[in-house]
């Protein structure tokens, strides 16, 4: 499975934004336990969401080209 097929593509797009979703919880959970006010908790959730986001797709592209 090299991941450049167009049927894989969708697969592996799903993969990289839930493993995104799952880090950006991780983080809001973190940030809550640790007594941050809501908007700390919520720009942390959602930049950890993009991070994960952008680094999972320019290591697919960086793998499979």
């Amino acid at each position: 499975m090299n991941g450049n097929n167009h049927s894989e593509r969708g697969v592996w797009l799903a993969i990289i934004l839930l493993a995104s979703l799952s880090g950006a919880a991780v983080a809001g959970v973190l940030f809550h336990m640790a007594g941050a006010a809501l908007p700390a908790v919520m720009g942390a959730t959602g930049a950890a969401f993009m991070g994960v986001a952008s680094l999972g797709l320019a290591t697919h592209r960086f793998m499979t080209e």
